[in-house]
């Protein structure tokens, strides 16, 4: 079981949050956020399908975005990208943009917004 009082463990064992999910698809897991080692900013772990999309959206954060396994295209800010395991993605704020599943496996990334980009940071997601 993850919580503030541990310092380590695997992501599996995170419970997943049912807040600001698309898709019954995606799985999101809160791995550090403000209460959990980060006061500024929230890291979410992602599970997407295989087909499985993001809605084409735009925020006024940016993202941060570490691909850990899988393949997807991206579309940021007008531009297509095709990202895999050991690539990133930066978003800037209010830039229009989604990420498609396009591989066999599932796509697993980390997403990192600042607090208010997510419930777990006690801001709110659109």
């Amino acid at each position: 079981m993850a919580d503030s009082k541990m310092h380590g463990g695997k992501f599996s064992d995170i419970v997943p949050s049912k807040d600001d999910v698309h898709s019954k698809d995606v799985e999101k897991r809160i791995v550090f956020a403000p209460g959990k080692f980060w006061d500024d900013y929230v890291a979410r772990h992602f599970t997407v399908a295989p087909g499985t999309d993001t809605p084409f959206h735009s925020h006024d954060w940016p993202h941060y975005v570490l691909f850990l396994s899988g393949q997807c295209t991206a579309e940021i800010d007008g531009e297509r990208y095709n990202l895999e395991k050991d690539c990133w993605a930066h978003v800037p704020s209010g830039v229009k943009h989604f990420f498609k599943n396009t591989g066999a496996e599932p796509l697993v990334f980390i997403c990192i917004v600042p607090k208010k980009g997510d419930f777990a940071g006690k801001g709110c997601c659109s």
